[in-house]
Order: structure tokens, then C-alpha cells, then sequence
């Protein structure tokens, strides 16, 4: 017996990063606009914007929130839609590297003494 489905593919799921790779980045046009920004010019300055890419999970860095906001998640959020998916707002976070961010169980943070240091996450280690 068959049930629709209507809440999407589950988190951690097999066919999850399956998906991901068939459906969107694996694709050889890839994040074509985020790959033009990378080349291009914003402001004078090179943008610098760079995609880290693990199954279905990504993080997007540039050199400054404007690029983020204004340039890079829209054509991330077109390029999806296209694919009939969407960014979740839960899990969307745009913040300094100065402040954090935890990514695939690691906690990535630059500290004010210069040093960048990836540990494990406060909510990754009281799992384990």
C-alpha cells in the first residue's frame, strides 16, 4: 500500500543526499551565478565568495554580509526553486565567522586573538 508523502524526504535519510547531488549542485551547471561572483568584481573588490559542499549540506562564505544578502542567497534561493527545492529559514543562518557557526557536528569560529578553530559543537558533544 502506497501513502503520499507530503512532509519531503527525511533529515539524515538515505536518498537525502541522493537527491541533493541529482537534483541540484552535482548538475554541470553547478551554482553558475555563485561562480560568476567568485570571478567577478563587487564594489571594487574582488567578492570572494566561496561554496563547501558536504551531500546535501553547504555553506557559502564572502568577504562581506552585502554579497551574502543581496547577491548570493537570492541566486542560491532561484537556483534551488528551479529544482523544486528551498532553503529552510530553521536552518539558513548568515553570521560573522567572528560569532560562529556549527557545520556537519563542528563549530567554526574565528576568536578575537586572530586564531580560526574548528571543534566539535556544544550539541555534537553532548550527543556523544
Amino acid at each position: 500500500m502506497f501513502y503520499d508523502t507530503i512532509s519531503g524526504t527525511p533529515q539524515g535519510g538515505i536518498i537525502s543526499p541522493v537527491l541533493a547531488n541529482l537534483r541540484s549542485m552535482a548538475s554541470k551547471s553547478g551554482f553558475r551565478g555563485v561562480s560568476r561572483l567568485r570571478a567577478g568584481v563587487w564594489r571594487g573588490k574582488t567578492a570572494q565568495v566561496h561554496l563547501i559542499r558536504y551531500a546535501d549540506d553547504f555553506v557559502i562564505t564572502a568577504n562581506s554580509l552585502e554579497i551574502l544578502v543581496d547577491r548570493v542567497k537570492p541566486l542560491v534561493e532561484a537556483f534551488l526553486a528551479e529544482r523544486g527545492l528551498v532553503l529552510s529559514p530553521e536552518k539558513t543562518l548568515i553570521t560573522h565567522v567572528s560569532e560562529g557557526f556549527d557545520f556537519l557536528g563542528q563549530n567554526v569560529r574565528r576568536y578575537p586573538n586572530g586564531k580560526l578553530l574548528i571543534k566539535p559543537s556544544r550539541k555534537a558533544f553532548a550527543h556523544f
